[in-house]
């Protein structure tokens, strides 16, 4: 079986990205229906653009690197439910709000929007 913590986190992703993926491709087929209407019949409705962007890196992965530095008795507890025993601790990444895997975070956050500064501009130019 796999590890409580694999369970949790495959749950997690399932309430909270699942949903953000379903609304995207929905709106993506919002936008192909509005092509096939005839321009004025539908006034109230409007193209909406869509953007998604992603980290780069795992944050299950990147939240492992961190786990060594939280306090002894959290430590004790993320373990005991799997954490070592799973390849992306995704619901570790999920629940950890120690400062330096914050700092880490927002960092990635920052190259990721760098890299894709060119995407984003174009997004939010009219």
């Amino acid at each position: 079986y796999p590890p409580p913590v694999q369970v949790i986190g495959s749950l997690l992703n399932a309430i909270f990205l699942d949903m953000l993926d379903y609304d995207a491709t929905n709106m993506r087929r919002y936008n192909e229906l509005l092509k096939a209407v005839p321009p004025g019949t539908a006034p109230h409705l409007r193209h909406v653009d869509v953007l998604i962007l992603r980290p780069s890196r795992d944050l299950g992965r990147l939240a492992r690197e961190f786990e060594a530095r939280l306090p002894t008795l959290l430590r004790f507890l993320t373990r005991g439910f799997g954490t070592q025993e799973t390849q992306s601790p995704d619901a570790l990444s999920l629940l950890m709000f120690q400062h330096d895997y914050v700092n880490a975070l927002l960092e990635l956050g920052r190259k990721d929007a760098r890299d894709r500064r060119s995407e984003i501009d174009a997004f939010l130019t009219p």
